[in-house]
């Protein structure tokens, strides 16, 4: 009996040893050795890139993360990471790039979206390292979003980075874009735009625009304005600014209400009263919610099919209204709602993402299918009001 246990031990023992590393937890077993605690900012971008067959390791144990990537390495990179449809069979227009040239190909795909700086040379370059900013040019082109009607902020750069001086001025919007969207985040306060991007570095850049495309990420921009909090303003400042936005006196006057149950709820009253002079356009109720309905919110009934009248709630008075719009977002942000809420409430209690909105940014996609929908609050309406005078 007592051989029994010993043997026992022993089996679970070298079971445990085994299988040790698949506990720790490597999220998909792509973990190198050289991927230590010095990249633990890049291990999870790694790990997933590598799981989707953008990037393989230098063998079966490095991934040499310090390595610069070159212009055709990131060429491939952009087209696997991003699902782009690869160009085949196609002569390349470029001296220096053969047919048979193994990125060929993802150089004939991707080149529309990389940055030109050569002026319409015949050479592509695809040994040359390629630069942060040239990185950032390519994931903005590749996702749609490299003009100037996708930046919301235009101080954005200039706010948040002490090196925007450095950036190619052909390239500047396009990295506002991507650092406003927090795909570039920078490092210190700083874009190093010229330097050399590392493998690491693309891999994060890249996960981050994945994550982006697939509406995915919880932190898509680069700034983050607390839903929950002590009100940073005054109800009559409220007032003063709404009647300076040329405010309807209905949205004027519903401001007491809002920040009343601001003090109920520990949601900051200020934010959702900016949410809902976008949503009624300062009251005025220009859109499809009729001002007898009393929704300030622009909220769904349970069943609705459409963006009628009749598919948005109707509360019972105006401060009805707004306890249903406190309601509303205490679904997304995981708090209890006041009183018994409107169906929708429990429609949204539903949703795998309830509970988790801790951002006025994270709104976007969630409340409205527009992914810029929390952070426009956050950056244009709310910065007017906490302003005025």
């Amino acid at each position: 009996m007592y051989k029994k246990l010993l043997y026992l031990c022993f089996v679970i023992t070298l079971f445990l040893s085994m299988n040790m590393a698949s506990l720790s937890g490597s999220s998909a077993g792509n973990s190198f050795s050289d991927v230590g605690s010095n990249y633990a900012w890049a291990q999870e971008a790694i790990d997933d890139l590598v799981g989707r067959g953008v990037l393989a390791g230098m063998d079966g144990e490095h991934f040499a993360p310090a390595s610069p990537v070159t212009k055709e390495q990131f060429a491939k990179m952009l087209v696997l990471a991003l699902e782009i449809d690869l160009v085949e069979g196609v002569s390349s227009d470029y001296r220096d790039v053969a047919d048979n040239r193994w990125s060929k190909d993802y150089i004939n795909t991707a080149k529309n979206y990389m940055f030109d700086d050569s002026y319409g040379s015949a050479s592509f370059n695809p040994s040359e390292n390629y630069s942060r900013e040239k990185c950032a040019y390519a994931i903005a082109q590749a996702l749609g979003i490299g003009a100037d009607k996708n930046l919301l902020d235009k101080n954005v750069l200039t706010n948040h980075f002490s090196d925007v001086d450095d950036v190619t001025s052909a390239i500047r919007t396009p990295m506002a874009i991507v650092a406003e969207r927090a795909i570039v985040r920078g490092d210190g306060g700083k874009l190093r735009p010229k330097g050399d991007v590392t493998r690491a570095e693309a891999a994060v850049l890249l996960h981050r625009a994945i994550q982006y495309k697939s509406r995915n990420s919880q932190d898509l921009f680069i700034t983050r304005t607390p839903i929950l909090g002590e009100s940073q303003i005054s109800v009559e400042q409220a007032k003063r600014w709404a009647e300076k936005m040329g405010a309807h006196q209905r949205f004027i006057d519903i401001a007491d209400s809002y920040w009343k149950y601001g003090e109920i709820t520990g949601v900051r009253p200020e934010i959702l009263y900016a949410q809902a002079a976008k949503e009624t356009g300062y009251g005025k109720y220009t859109g499809q919610v009729k001002p007898e309905q009393n929704n300030w919110a622009g909220i769904k009934i349970k069943g609705a099919t459409g963006d009628k009248p009749e598919d948005h709630e109707t509360f019972a008075s105006p401060d009805d209204g707004v306890r249903a719009h406190f309601n509303h977002i205490s679904a997304y942000i995981g708090t209890e709602p006041v009183g018994e809420p409107h169906a929708r409430y429990y429609v949204l209690n539903t949703m795998p993402w309830r509970g988790t909105v801790v951002y006025t940014e994270q709104l976007g996609g969630k409340w409205a299918p527009d992914v810029t929908y929390g952070y426009n609050i956050a950056v244009k309406i709310l910065p007017s009001m906490m302003n005025a005078r």
